[in-house]
């Protein structure tokens, strides 16, 4: 099986089994499936993913 990576835009990160769903995209935790309200880090401490200011779901 292949490994599927974050949706959120700047975010190289692993997607889990248990990974949060949002309008048919998968994100690697909550953080990133909300668009990093206040800019709320992804799990992975090594992505800066929520300093690129994107602020928004893939479409």
């Amino acid at each position: 099986m292949t490994q599927r990576i974050c949706d959120c835009t700047y975010c190289e990160c692993v997607v889990p089994d248990t990974a949060p769903e949002v309008n048919g995209k998968s994100y690697c935790c909550e953080a990133c499936a909300a668009s990093h309200p206040d800019n709320q880090p992804c799990q992975d401490s090594k992505c800066d993913c929520h300093r690129r200011n994107w602020g928004g779901i893939k479409s």
